[in-house]
């Protein structure tokens, strides 16, 4: 499955630089530094990708969230599995692919799961126009709760794509679906058990309990 995937970034250039600026004499806290003007999409282009950080651009201003863990990254690849696995051939769904919400001022998203067309993902452009994305799928941790249910959800809707899911793990896994009317989402129920939710014209059961691990049950030692 093709991923839309940042460019490469020029050499030397360091997303360190950006983002953990200097490092105080006497401890190890690093004091940041940061743009010093709102980024364009050439200047975010040229930012390389960093493991240590989930970075995206709200309105030309960078912000950097730590990595959202395990249980986070299991949802995400059931969830993006199961997607792309059960639409008609002509959708795809891509796990973590570059939005592009608005080009002024820039805001660059990262979703965790999008829907586009197949002829996009075979056109293998640098990032997604929205107009093309026609689900969006957020798995909210820690941190990103309020950007995912506020700042996103306008976002998402004000840039028009047709659907959004925000899945919380907090406890057990619940489901949100929102489809567009009229320019905003109506709430279209939240799940706990299976459910079967419309995507992009088709059906797709999902089960919120898959998208945690199993639990491993203890090995019992052997009595000698």
């Amino acid at each position: 499955m093709t991923a839309i995937v940042r460019p490469s970034a020029p050499t030397g250039d360091t997303l360190d630089t950006v983002l953990s600026g200097r490092r105080e004499r006497g401890n190890a806290v690093n004091v940041p530094s940061y743009p010093d003007h709102l980024l364009s999409l050439d200047e975010w282009a040229a930012l390389p990708d960093s493991g240590r950080h989930h970075v995206e651009v709200c309105e030309g201003v960078l912000i950097a969230a730590p990595p959202p863990g395990e249980a986070h990254d299991h949802a995400v690849v059931v969830l993006a599995l199961l997607l792309d696995e059960s639409l008609p051939d002509e959708w795809r769904a891509l796990a973590g692919a570059e939005v592009l919400v608005a080009d002024d001022p820039l805001t660059v998203r990262c979703p965790d799961v999008v829907v586009v067309s197949r002829a996009l993902v075979e056109a293998d452009p640098d990032r997604a126009p929205v107009s093309e994305v026609k689900l969006v799928v957020e798995v909210t941790v820690d941190g990103t709760a309020r950007t995912d249910r506020v700042t996103k959800f306008s976002e998402y809707a004000e840039a028009g794509i047709p659907q959004y899911w925000i899945v919380d793990l907090a406890g057990p896994p619940v489901i949100a679906a929102f489809t567009l009317v009229d320019g905003w989402y109506r709430f279209d129920g939240e799940h706990t058990a299976p459910v079967t939710l419309e995507a992009v014209g088709s059906t797709i059961t999902v089960a919120p309990s898959a998208l945690v691990p199993a639990p491993v049950d203890p090995v019992t030692p052997a009595h000698r």
